[in-house]
């Protein structure tokens, strides 16, 4: 097995190999040997972050990064507790395992979802059908935060690590060096003082189960009798037990790419007391700047928008999020 297997100093050395099917076919053929799966056919699955290899268009074998061993261990445990739920349309979990050679490598096995993802058939949605999939998405995403993450974590353990994540978030977001070349320096000093104000909502009301990464890639669309449906939700290594409004940002930006018709229809079937008001986009900005891929996210938004000039935060919210 030793040979079968790389060894990845640096993100770097990953990113230069993890999608490589031909470096990685004689460990996924040994995972499949192990699990007693066929492996006739492999080929990579989008790219993301672990490698990640669709097999005979029935199974996703997912080896993860050195650096995300973490992530390997949260849906070992998500899984079943999500498999509990049928009109959850996410992968089940097959098998789980560790490849040991020269480094230590998790991996899991998926049963296939079919699909593509929202990213690919964008531009081929009529308006009708963004309504359609966000009213499909929100009776996921609302499943997704009804199920009882207690039995996931308890609650004491959960309000604590919310907590404790809000804090690592609300020091990282606050260094405008964190921004350099993203926003301008006018702008990011001024996060602080926005996030202070914001702050006493930010971890107030009750804590769900988020997918927390809710982006185009994600959500995975086929056709059926001639419309667009919703066929898998899935990737859940950025999994979290917070406030549902941490949910929104990966959902505004990417699932829903910034479109307000289909913001507005989510929102209405998730929770018609849910005002889309000036507290509503305060919070949404606050949690942009938040969320783990919040720089990301923003660089992202500011180049496909022509990188306009801004020159506060109220203005930014107001470009990002139209209020």
């Amino acid at each position: 097995m030793t040979t079968l297997l790389p060894i990845i100093h640096i993100w770097a050395e990953w990113g230069r190999m993890f999608t490589d099917v031909a470096q990685w076919t004689p460990a996924v053929c040994e995972i499949c040997r192990r699990e007693g799966l066929p492996a006739m056919h492999i080929e990579a699955g989008y790219p993301g972050t672990n490698a990640v290899f669709v097999v005979d268009r029935a199974y996703v074998v997912k080896i993860y990064a050195p650096f995300c061993h973490d992530e390997f261990d949260l849906e070992c445990a998500l899984h079943p507790l999500l498999a509990c739920n049928p009109r959850l349309p996410v992968p089940r979990l097959v098998a789980e395992g560790v490849l040991e050679g020269r480094m230590r490598w998790p991996y899991l096995v998926l049963d296939f979802k079919p699909g593509d993802p929202i990213r690919e058939v964008r531009e081929r949605l009529s308006p009708e059908d963004v309504l359609w999939i966000s009213a499909q998405l929100d009776d996921i995403v609302r499943d997704l935060h009804c199920t009882p993450s207690a039995s996931f974590k308890p609650p004491e353990v959960a309000w604590a690590e919310w907590r404790q994540f809000l804090a690592q978030r609300r020091s990282v977001a606050g260094d405008p060096a964190r921004w350099a070349g993203v926003l301008p320096e006018a702008v990011a000093v001024d996060i602080p003082d926005f996030l202070a104000t914001v702050a006493p909502e930010l971890d107030a009301g009750a804590l769900v189960l988020l997918n927390g990464d809710l982006t185009e890639d994600h959500v995975l669309l086929q056709q059926q009798n001639g419309r667009w449906c919703i066929s898998g939700l899935i990737d859940f290594g950025d999994a979290l037990v917070g406030p549902r409004e941490y949910e929104w940002v990966a959902l505004w930006f990417g699932a829903l790419e910034r479109n307000a018709a289909g913001l507005i229809a989510f929102m209405r079937r998730y929770d018609p007391q849910i005002a889309l008001d000036a507290a509503f986009f305060r919070k949404a900005m606050a949690f942009t700047f938040l969320h783990e891929f919040g720089t990301d996210i923003l660089a992202m938004t500011l180049k496909q928008l022509y990188n306009p000039r801004v020159t506060s935060v109220q203005e930014l919210q107001t470009l990002l999020w139209g209020r």
